[in-house]
């Protein structure tokens, strides 16, 4: 899950993988014009305090986070039904090596590239 400071960089990069999001209360849908417009909005009407920050799933959902744990899910794309949203945001921890075979392994990789082994 992606990070961000504004909404705006948080729509940007979830309209890298989505085209349309609902409102998570409501049955508003916009798509990604809308949504670029209603987040500079938000951003300069309402910006959000240093200590919280956005996140994007790998669906495109949008989720703001005010104690740096809690989630609150803002606007879901169609896919978000499927998709196992957390409730809590926490941080992925990197593994760099595999540890079957020692090889360097590439960032988010689920498997190695050299054994073929799995990644956590």
């Amino acid at each position: 899950m992606e990070r961000f400071d504004t909404m705006l960089e948080a729509a940007e990069f979830a309209a890298t993988r989505c085209k349309s999001w609902s409102f998570a209360t409501a049955d508003d849908r916009y798509d990604v014009k809308g949504l670029l417009v209603l987040a500079e909005t938000s951003d300069s009407e309402n910006p959000i305090d240093e200590d919280s920050f956005y996140v994007v799933s790998p669906a495109g959902a949008i989720g703001l986070c005010e104690d740096g744990e809690d989630i609150d899910w803002l606007f879901l794309t169609g896919s978000s039904e499927d998709e196992d949203l957390p409730a809590t945001y926490q941080v992925d921890t990197q593994i760099n090596f595999c540890p079957k075979c020692g090889s360097g392994v590439v960032s988010g990789a689920r498997f190695c590239g050299a054994c073929g082994a799995k990644l956590n």
